[in-house]
């Protein structure tokens, strides 16, 4: 015999049937804790484990003497081959897309950085730090490096719109690009910037950009909002078969 749920599980599920459903709308006042208590018939403490499921899973969010509200969706990050920008597939899920600009320096590389784009020591970098935001809400933090003997001029206003656009404007094909997704434990930088409590887990892509050349281009880390973001890969089979 299947083993029942427990308690705080089915509460959760129940509420997450109903937020589906549209029965407790995106950005709805959720009842207060009295109210799911009477309603489920429960202590405070398994109401309040179902909750903070809820929100550590991005369902729902807390405004300091509002109440609990539902969250909107998560935003929708594609990492197989699209033709769309981030900007654009932003655009596409409804959301008001925003960079922002915190750092823009030349620097001499550190040795990781020096490997992933393959130069020596004495080649300078640019470094780009920049926060993505959602509907004025951040959802990602990026440290980018990009090689100044390829790319000569990188200014704000550029950065501000497209890394890509800036590379590409230059003189430089992009054909392709290598991606590590894992997850990682925020820092003080990253939970400044997104806008978390630091030690907050969160998904770090790791990316290196070739050009035609297969010379890499731009090396970069983006940290994403556990709590905000969504990964989305199509596979393509074609006539191979399953």
């Amino acid at each position: 015999m299947a083993k029942q749920p427990q308690l705080h599980s089915q509460i959760k599920q129940d509420i997450v049937d109903k937020i589906e459903s549209g029965y407790y709308p995106p950005g709805s006042l959720l009842p207060t804790e009295s109210e799911f208590c009477k309603m489920y018939d429960v202590s405070r403490t398994t109401l309040r484990t179902a909750l903070n499921h809820l929100l550590m899973e991005g369902a729902i969010y807390r405004k300091q003497g509002k109440g609990t509200f539902v969250a909107k969706g998560k935003v929708k990050q594609i990492l197989s081959s699209s033709s769309l920008r981030y900007a654009e597939q932003l655009k596409a899920q409804g959301f008001k897309p925003k960079i922002k600009v915190v750092d823009l320096q030349k620097i001499k590389p550190s040795e990781k950085v020096q490997t992933r784009l393959g130069i020596d020591a004495e080649q300078l970098v640019y470094q780009v730090k920049r926060i993505r935001y959602a509907d004025d809400e951040e959802i990602q933090f990026e440290t980018a490096y990009i090689r100044t003997d390829l790319v000569p001029e990188v200014t704000e206003e550029m950065a501000n719109i497209s890394l890509y656009q800036c590379i590409s404007g230059q003189g430089n094909n992009i054909k392709r690009t290598e991606e590590q997704i894992k997850i990682v434990i925020s820092d003080e930088e990253i939970a400044q910037h997104l806008n978390i409590t630091q030690g907050t887990p969160c998904f770090q892509i790791s990316t290196q950009t070739f050009l035609a050349s297969e010379e890499v281009v731009e090396y970069s880390m983006a940290y994403f909002r556990g709590d905000r973001v969504e990964f989305f890969i199509e596979r393509d089979y074609g006539q191979r078969g399953k």
